[in-house]
């Protein structure tokens, strides 16, 4: 068997994850960084971390898996609440003064749950940047749907002919 150098190693390991890396999922991702440190034997984990820029904690805890057979709960990526929080979170007087920029323009039946406004969703969005608030488009849609909102334009009206 002939042993390779640790810079060998290195660059054999970067090679192989570069051309990996972009259809890994964390999961497998975690399990091939650990397959390649226990393949290695001694110091694996060292060079690993050396050749992927890979945490050692993440090398460990794929280890730790292939050795104990643990399978992920429903098979996530992430625990349940992984991921980023949602802007309102973060921003606390981020839906009131959403509510305060479309009160005036709000349209509908005080007893009906479902209101509009005119106000496009840039617009809106412009509104809130203005304010100091940083929120794209796609929330200020997310967030009128959840508030009940219905985006509506002017309807041009038609002249009937007299009868």
């Amino acid at each position: 068997m002939i042993r390779l150098s640790m810079s060998d190693q290195v660059a054999v390991i970067r090679k192989k994850y570069l051309s990996l890396e972009p259809i890994f999922q964390e999961l497998i991702k975690r399990r091939w960084l650990a397959s390649e440190a226990i393949a290695i034997g001694r110091g694996g984990i060292e060079i690993v971390h050396e050749a992927t820029g890979a945490s050692r904690t993440t090398i460990r805890a794929g280890i730790n898996e292939l050795k104990t057979g643990a399978i992920p709960e429903n098979h996530r990526q992430r625990k349940a609440g992984g991921g980023r929080k949602l802007l309102t979170e973060h921003d606390k007087t981020l839906l009131s003064d959403l509510d305060k920029l479309l009160e005036p323009e709000t349209r509908g039946d005080p007893e009906n749950p479902l209101r509009w406004t005119c106000k496009s969703a840039e617009q809106i969005k412009t509104k809130l940047n203005e304010m100091g608030h940083q929120i794209s488009e796609r929330t200020v849609n997310r967030l009128l749907h959840e508030m009940g909102y219905s985006l509506q334009g002017n309807q041009a009206s038609r002249s009937r002919p007299a009868i």
